[in-house]
């Protein structure tokens, strides 16, 4: 049998002559694949819809779930891609893989010392001092209420986004815990600009003269 299912096109065949052998499938570039270790999961090995129906709720697990360091060939074509070290990971992501993660770490360490800024080390920054980090989900949407932070012109600045779950215009400006957190970070000599969008900041290492625009300018009280 020969099917599509969500973008991946799956074939389970069963052995030539023998109906009671153990069946292959294929999903999608995977290559021939044997049956035979699906028994343990309580899949009939030599009942191509059995095998069928297995896979398919695989895929389904897959896709409500982060990408894992699993064949890339479980998810659909052109939304996974291999790391460096040939692991798989969600398209423009860090590898989630120990290996993978530790080796960033160490490199955004490396990074802190060099630059005196990333995304890492200024959230650290601001959870010591006492603002609260919003929890992301793997999707990059905010579980919590916070600031969040990411990297930009890598190593050179950071973005520092306040999530409440509401949208601002840039007509409405910064939120209020942004400017507090501005006030903390240019006491802290830190350069610190206003984002176009005119809803996000721009922090740049100690000392930067940053792009020389937008300076984050407090109220007036």
């Amino acid at each position: 049998m020969r099917s599509r299912y969500k973008g991946r096109t799956i074939t389970v065949t069963r052995p030539t002559g023998n109906r009671y052998g153990c069946c292959t499938f294929t999903i999608g570039d995977s290559g021939e694949q044997s049956a035979q270790p699906l028994a343990v999961s309580g899949v009939t090995v030599n009942d191509p819809a059995s095998i069928y129906d297995w896979i398919t709720r695989q895929i389904d697990r897959y896709d409500t779930q982060p990408v894992q360091n699993i064949y890339a060939w479980w998810y659909a074509p052109g939304t996974v891609e291999a790391c460096p070290e040939g692991h798989t990971k969600a398209l423009d992501a860090d590898c989630t893989n120990d290996l993978c993660r530790r080796k960033a770490a160490h490199a955004a360490r490396l990074a802190a010392r060099r630059t005196g800024i990333t995304a890492a080390s200024l959230a650290a920054t601001l959870t010591r001092a006492g603002f609260t980090r919003a929890d992301l989900r793997h999707d990059r949407t905010a579980r919590t209420i916070g600031f969040s932070c990411s990297g930009e012109l890598r190593n050179a600045r950071v973005c520092v986004m306040w999530r409440d779950g509401t949208y601002r215009t840039p007509a409405e400006g910064l939120a209020d815990d942004l400017h507090a957190i501005a006030r903390f970070l240019l006491g802290r000599g830190y350069r610190v600009e206003v984002h176009d969008d005119g809803t996000t900041l721009r922090v740049y290492p100690k000392g930067s003269p940053g792009s020389g625009d937008h300076a984050y300018t407090p109220p007036a009280d």
